[in-house]
C-alpha cells in the first residue's frame, strides 16, 4: 500500500489535528479499570456472552515491540454468584501471542473499512509514513530530518486512531480481543501484556476488573442544537459530557418532518480532542450540514459510536425552520409634518430572499429611550406609507421589518419636531421625608401632558430665597433622591419642581415644599436661679432653655439614684418657678430640670439639692431680739437647751422667703446682725437640733430698722 492511498483517503488533515481517544482517555473509562499505572491501558464492555477487550501500549516504543513480539491475555475469575473465590481461578486466553494480521489479510479488512483499515495497514506495514510536501530546497533537509524523527510516533498514533474507530480494525491491528468463554455469573481480572519476557505483572502489562453486573446500556447524546445560518444548519452538541464513552458521532437527518432518516456522510464525525476538559464554546461539537431548499423544515439527530463499534440510541431531535436571512433592513424616505398636529412617513424596504410578513412604526422621545409600536393595525409587506395622527412634540420614528421565521430589523431612526411654545403645568402635590442621614426623598403625581420630557428639581435653605438647581440632567421620572447636611442650625430645607416638554418649555415652579431637617443637637440646658427652704416646702426657680424648638420643660426629683416626674411645663408657660410643698422635712432631695424639643431631644440642667425645714415643737427656743441703733445692729438673744448641739437662723427682708442666715454652735445664746439697711423690716426664725437631730423652730420675731 502507498502513501498516496492513506492521502487520497481525505482524513489525513482530520488525523493530523486529531488524538487518540483510546490512549488518552483509555484510563477515565468508566470500565472499573486497575487504577494502578501501567503501560499497557486496557478497557472492557462486558456483555452476557462475552467480554470485550481493548488496549493499547502508551507509547510508541512498546507499541512497535508489541507489533513484534504479540500480546498474552490471561483471565482471573475472583467472583462467581456474586460470592469471592477462595483461590482465583486462572485462564490463559491466547495459546499463541495476538499479532497484527499479516499484510495480505488485511485486504478483506479495508474492504469493509477502507479509510481506516488502509490507514492501519500502512501504519504498521509501509514502507514510510510520510506526508508528501511541496519541494522547498531551502528546508529539504530540515524537513526529511524531521519526519524521520517523527515517523514512528505518526505510525503509532494513526494506528490507534484507526483502531478507535473500528473495532473490526482494532481487531486486525491485535489491539482488542473478544472473550467468548465469558460467564454472566463471573466477575474477571483480565491481564494484558506483551509477550517474550516474564508472564507476571511487568511495565508493559495492564489490568481490567468487569463482568456483566457491569454491563449498562450506550446512553443518547444530549443536548442537541440546530440554528439556521443562511441555505445552512449548524449542528452543536455537548462534547464533555459523554467524552468518556464515545469516539466518533453519526449525524442523521430527516427531510420529511422526522419520520425517516438519514445519514450526513459516509464518515462519523470524530472526537479529535485529546486536551484537558474545554470549557465555553470548546465543550461543544460543531457540524455545518449545506442545505439547498429553504423555507423548509428540517429534522436532526446523532448517535455515539464507542470503542467498541456499538452505536447509541439516537439523541432527542433538534428541528430547525431553513430560511433566507434578512440581510436588508428598511429605511425612512419621507416625514412630513401637517398642519403642526399630523406626520406622514414613508420608507423604503430593499428586496432580498427573505420574506417580509409585515411592517410596524415605532416612535420615542428621545433616540436612546424606549421605542413604543404606534401602529394599531398590521402593515403589511406591500404597505410604505403611515400617518402619525397623535404626534408627540419631539418624536423619533424608526420602521420594523418581520419576516415570516421572526426575524427583524429595524431602520434607522428619523427625527420630526412640532412647533410648541405651550409649556406644561406646574407640578403639585408634592412630598418628601429625610432620613436620619440626611438622604431626602421627593415624590410627586406625574404631569399628564402628551409631550412631556422631564423635569428639574430645585432647592433652597429659606422660602424666599434663590431656588438653585440640584438635577444635573432632565429627570425622566416623577421622583427624585436629594442628600443634604442635617449638622447645622438651619431648621428647615426647601423644594420645587420645573416640567419640561419636549421642546425644553419649562413650566412655573411648584409650590415650595418645606421639610424639616432631622435634629440631632438638643436644645440648651435650662440653669437654676434661685433655691430656698423654708417650712412650707422647698422654692426652686430656673432660667428655661433658649433654644427655639423646644416643646416643654420638665421639673424632676430624686431623694437616691432615680429621677421623678414632678411637673410638665409646657412651651407656652412660661413659668420658671415651682414650690415643691411634697418633700418631707429633713429630708435631702436633688432637682433638676429638663428641657424637650420637637424631636424628643432632652438637655438636663445641673442638680441642685436641698431640705425643707422641720417645724417640730420639742426644745422649741424662745427667740427675742432688740434693736442697738447706737451701734446700728439688732441683738437676738434666746435660751439655751440642755440636748441642744447645734442651731440655724433664717432671716427673711419683706416681700421675700426665708433664707438660711447662719449657723451657731449648740451652747451659743446670742447672735449680733449688723448686715442691715435703714427703713428695712427683718424677720428672724432661730431652729434647734439635738443630739437625735430632732429640730424645732421658734416663732417669728419681726424688727423694723
Amino acid at each position: 500500500m502507498s502513501d498516496k492511498r492513506i492521502i487520497r483517503s481525505g482524513i489525513y488533515a482530520l488525523l493530523l489535528t486529531g488524538s487518540l481517544f483510546f490512549t488518552g482517555r483509555a484510563v477515565a473509562q468508566k470500565s472499573n479499570a486497575v487504577t494502578k499505572p501501567a503501560q499497557v491501558a486496557v478497557i472492557a464492555r462486558p456483555f452476557r456472552d462475552s467480554v470485550l477487550l481493548r488496549w493499547a501500549p502508551v507509547n510508541e516504543a512498546l507499541w512497535s515491540r508489541a507489533n513484534v513480539n504479540g500480546y498474552m491475555i490471561k483471565r482471573y475469575t475472583l467472583l462467581r454468584n456474586g460470592a469471592l473465590l477462595p483461590v482465583p481461578e486462572e485462564a490463559l486466553l491466547t495459546s499463541q501471542p495476538l499479532h497484527p494480521l499479516p499484510l495480505k489479510a488485511w485486504e478483506q479488512v479495508v474492504k469493509e473499512n477502507e479509510k481506516y483499515g488502509a490507514v492501519a495497514a500502512q501504519a504498521i506495514y509501509g514502507d514510510n509514513f510520510q506526508v508528501d510536501m511541496p519541494d522547498k530546497k531551502s528546508a529539504a533537509g530540515i524537513i526529511e530530518i524531521y519526519h524521520k524523527s517523527q515517523e514512528l510516533q505518526t505510525r503509532y498514533s494513526f494506528a490507534l486512531f484507526s483502531a478507535d474507530q473500528s473495532f473490526t480494525v482494532a481487531r486486525a491491528a491485535a489491539l482488542a480481543f473478544v472473550d467468548k468463554t465469558a460467564d454472566p455469573r463471573e466477575k474477571y481480572l483480565y491481564q494484558v501484556y506483551i509477550a517474550a519476557g516474564a508472564a507476571g505483572p511487568a511495565s508493559d502489562t495492564g489490568f481490567v476488573f468487569t463482568g456483566y453486573a457491569d454491563h449498562q446500556p450506550l446512553p443518547a447524546p444530549r443536548d442537541l442544537q440546530a440554528v439556521n445560518a443562511q441555505k445552512a444548519v449548524l449542528l452543536s452538541w455537548n462534547k464533555n459530557l459523554l467524552e468518556h464513552v464515545f469516539t466518533a458521532y453519526q449525524v442523521e437527518r430527516s427531510d420529511d418532518e422526522g419520520k425517516t432518516f438519514h445519514s450526513l456522510e459516509q464518515e462519523p464525525v470524530v472526537n479529535a480532542d485529546n486536551e484537558a476538559k474545554a470549557t465555553g464554546a470548546q465543550q461543544r461539537f460543531f457540524r455545518i450540514d449545506t442545505v439547498q431548499e429553504l423555507d423548509h423544515r428540517y429534522v436532526y439527530r446523532i448517535k455515539g459510536i464507542s470503542p467498541f463499534g456499538e452505536i447509541s440510541p439516537p439523541s432527542d431531535t433538534a428541528q430547525v425552520y431553513v430560511t433566507a436571512m434578512l440581510a436588508a433592513r428598511p429605511s425612512i424616505t419621507d416625514a412630513v409634518v401637517l398642519n403642526n398636529s399630523q406626520v406622514s412617513l414613508q420608507w423604503y424596504m430593499p428586496p432580498g430572499k427573505a420574506r417580509v410578513r409585515a411592517f410596524e412604526l415605532e416612535r420615542a422621545v428621545a433616540a436612546n429611550k424606549p421605542y413604543k409600536k404606534i401602529n394599531q393595525k398590521e402593515l403589511k409587506p406591500i404597505d410604505s406609507f403611515f400617518v402619525d395622527e397623535s404626534p408627540l412634540a419631539s418624536n423619533y420614528y424608526r420602521v420594523k421589518v418581520i419576516t415570516n421565521d421572526g426575524q427583524v430589523s429595524w431602520s434607522l431612526p428619523r427625527f420630526v419636531q412640532l412647533e410648541d411654545s405651550t409649556p406644561p403645568a406646574a407640578p403639585a402635590g408634592l412630598t418628601g421625608k429625610i432620613s436620619d442621614k440626611g438622604v431626602v426623598q421627593l415624590s410627586w403625581p406625574a404631569n399628564k401632558e402628551r409631550d412631556l420630557y422631564a423635569y428639574r428639581v430645585f432647592r433652597a435653605n429659606v422660602p424666599d430665597a434663590e431656588f438653585v438647581q440640584v438635577t444635573k440632567e432632565p429627570l425622566l421620572r416623577n421622583s427624585f433622591t436629594d442628600t443634604i447636611t442635617i449638622n447645622t442650625l438651619t431648621k428647615y430645607v426647601y423644594y420645587k419642581v420645573v416640567a419640561l416638554d419636549g421642546h425644553y418649555n419649562p413650566s412655573e415652579f411648584s409650590l415650595p415644599l418645606q421639610l424639616k431637617r432631622p435634629d440631632i443637637i438638643p436644645p440648651v440646658p435650662p440653669s437654676f436661679t434661685d433655691l430656698q427652704a423654708g417650712e412650707n416646702g422647698i422654692f426652686l426657680q430656673w432660667q428655661r432653655s433658649t433654644s427655639e424648638d423646644v416643646v416643654q420643660h420638665e421639673l424632676l426629683r430624686s431623694k437616691d439614684t432615680a429621677w421623678q416626674l414632678m411637673h410638665v411645663f409646657a412651651s407656652a408657660d412660661t413659668t420658671g418657678a415651682y414650690t415643691d410643698t411634697s418633700a418631707l422635712p429633713g429630708v435631702t432631695y436633688r432637682y433638676a430640670v429638663a428641657a424637650v424639643d420637637d424631636s424628643h431631644l432632652r438637655s438636663l440642667s445641673k442638680p441642685v439639692s436641698a431640705a425643707r425645714i422641720s417645724m417640730g415643737q420639742s426644745n422649741r427656743p424662745a427667740l427675742k431680739a432688740a434693736v442697738d441703733r447706737e451701734h446700728k445692729r439688732i441683738v437676738l438673744r434666746w435660751q439655751r437647751g440642755g440636748n441642744i448641739t447645734k442651731y440655724w437662723l433664717y432671716r427673711a427682708e419683706t416681700g421675700k422667703p426665708y433664707r438660711l442666715y447662719s449657723t451657731l454652735a449648740g451652747n451659743e445664746n446670742a447672735f449680733t446682725d449688723e448686715s442691715l439697711f435703714i427703713n428695712t423690716t427683718y424677720r428672724y426664725k432661730l431652729k434647734s437640733f439635738d443630739k437625735q437631730q430632732n429640730s424645732a423652730m421658734s416663732e417669728e420675731v419681726q424688727v423694723q430698722y
